[in-house]
């Protein structure tokens, strides 16, 4: 492992954001190998003992896991209104995971789920422009009108989803 900033390597651990951790950092609470240390950007190695208020800490091994959403579930922890998410079906030892981006609650599809934070954001920033294919299914008839508002919105309609309308 190469070095890389204490702020990284604390929130590689699962304790807390980049942020949250230089705040630790400047308040004291990390120490390095015995020392206090409180330079942001301070660098650490894998051989280096770091210590959050007395304990001592360890990058997380990555852990990667496809999960297919069902219908009806929001992708989130924790929701205010009461409604089921996917921590409700998942095994509790995957809770700790979060997953890459989300699907609105009656879609279904493919959900990654980690605890590597660093691809999280690689995927799912804004800034990043990573193409996203969407398969519709449509019950009963489609207007013609829709189509044409779909396809102005620069939607991508494959040929086949075209042959299986009915106008």
């Amino acid at each position: 492992m190469a070095k890389v900033r204490l702020n990284k390597y604390i929130a590689s651990a699962g304790i807390c954001s980049r942020r949250k951790a230089d705040e630790m950092i400047e308040q004291g609470l990390v120490n390095v190998n015995g020392k206090r240390v409180s330079e942001l950007g301070y660098l650490v190695s894998e051989k280096d003992k770091v210590f959050i208020e007395g304990k001592l800490i360890h990058p997380l091994k990555h852990e990667y896991y496809r999960f297919y959403k069902p219908a009806g579930y929001i992708t989130t922890a924790d929701d205010e209104k009461g409604r089921k998410t996917i921590y409700d079906i998942l095994p509790e030892e995957l809770h700790k995971l979060n997953p890459v981006g989300r699907l609105d609650r009656e879609s279904t599809g493919l959900i990654i789920l980690t605890n590597d934070g660093e691809l999280i954001n690689e995927l799912t920033h804004p800034s990043v422009k990573i193409q996203k294919v969407y398969i519709v299914s449509i019950n009963g008839r489609i207007k013609i009108i829709l189509i044409k508002w779909l396809l102005v919105l620069k939607l991508n309609l494959t040929k086949r989803l075209m042959q299986r309308l009915k106008f």
